[in-house]
C-alpha cells in the first residue's frame, strides 16, 4: 500500500493476534491490508485493545464481502472456490 492510498477501516479486532488472520485472508485474496491503532501491541503483541484492519478505499467493498464470508463460514473457507470479482487497479 502506498502512502497516497486513502485507507478505511473494514473491521476491528481485540488484539493484533486476532486481526492477523483477517489481514492474511484479505491478502491471500489479493487485497492489501494492514492493522492500525495498535500502539499497545507494538510493545506487547498479546495486549488487548482495539486494532483496526485497514484497506484502500477502493478495496473496501471486496474486503467487506470476504470478511462477511469469514464470519459466516469461519476460517475453513476454501478461498479458491470463492468468486469475489476482479481486483480493481
Amino acid at each position: 500500500m502506498s502512502e497516497s492510498d486513502d485507507l478505511c477501516c473494514v473491521t476491528s479486532a481485540h488484539s493484533v493476534m486476532e486481526a492477523a488472520p483477517i489481514v492474511a485472508a484479505l491478502e491471500r485474496a489479493g487485497i492489501k491490508a494492514m492493522t492500525g491503532n495498535s500502539e499497545s501491541a507494538t510493545v506487547m503483541p498479546e495486549a488487548m485493545g482495539e486494532v483496526e484492519v485497514l484497506v484502500a478505499n477502493h478495496d473496501a467493498p471486496r474486503a467487506l464481502t470476504l470478511i462477511q464470508l469469514i464470519e459466516e463460514h469461519g476460517t475453513d473457507v476454501d478461498w479458491s472456490q470463492v468468486d469475489v470479482g476482479e481486483p480493481e487497479e
